[in-house]
């Protein structure tokens, strides 16, 4: 596995949906920063950017076909 997929496998608690074009991460506290850079790393075409706090990101989506398939590596990565 990659390492910045590994990173996402291990940082993030929940993925959530939220609004139309709009994915929320939740991580342990502290961890939101690497896993932000993860996902920018691995430069995802469906996410447009990324904004961290200490345990949570926002991923701004293209769409809502964009953020199903974001929601659903994110869960496949973490098994949740």
């Amino acid at each position: 596995m990659d390492p910045d997929e590994r990173r996402i496998a291990d940082g993030v608690l929940t993925p959530e949906p939220a609004g139309d074009a709009l994915v929320v991460l939740h991580t342990p506290p502290g961890e939101a920063n690497r896993v932000a850079v993860a996902v920018d790393r691995l430069a995802w075409p469906d996410v447009v950017g990324t904004i961290a706090g200490d345990d949570t990101i926002f991923l701004a989506v293209k769409d809502g076909s964009a953020q199903r398939r974001v929601v659903g590596a994110v869960r496949k990565l973490s098994g949740r």
